[in-house]
């Protein structure tokens, strides 16, 4: 019965840790940087889903009719987080329009940012405290902490 406890608790030990949170490492090479679509096409591979991802976040917000413009992308890599004000983020939107993301990341990253964007472009604020509303009803699965942005 001791065998089987301590096998019940190193399976636990392992679960624990490998769940807890992730280190985050700057990435620091810019793979891409500017615009999302360009003459009526898409300007990279994965652009199409990021557009995809913005225009869903923007319709969710209600504001599908207004002509606003996508925002910017950079790409990085090299790490699995992005330089965000003093922190490191998995995503970072700014105000002048770029959304920052690492490489091959989570497309709920894309619309949260968005919704940073959409936000900015609404009303001036990019609401970097989350208190809109719009972050969990059309964010995406990311969950929100007080420090994100």
């Amino acid at each position: 019965m001791k065998v089987l406890e301590l096998i019940i608790l190193s399976i636990c030990i392992c679960t624990i840790v490998s769940c807890g949170p992730k280190k985050l490492t700057p990435a620091t090479v810019i793979v891409y940087e500017g615009a999302l679509a360009g003459d009526g096409d898409v300007t990279y591979p994965s652009a199409q889903k990021v557009v995809e991802k913005c225009v869903q976040a923007k319709i969710c917000m209600g504001l599908g009719g207004f002509d606003y413009p996508l925002p910017e992308i950079r790409g990085m890599s090299g790490g699995n987080a992005v330089k965000c004000g003093d922190s490191l983020k998995e995503g970072c939107y700014s105000a002048d329009g770029f959304i920052t993301v690492v490489q091959g990341g989570d497309t709920d990253i894309i619309s949260h940012e968005c919704v940073h964007h959409w936000l900015y472009q609404n009303t001036g604020d990019l609401d970097p405290l989350h208190e809109s509303q719009y972050f969990l009803s059309c964010g995406g699965a990311l969950s929100i902490t007080e420090d994100s942005n």
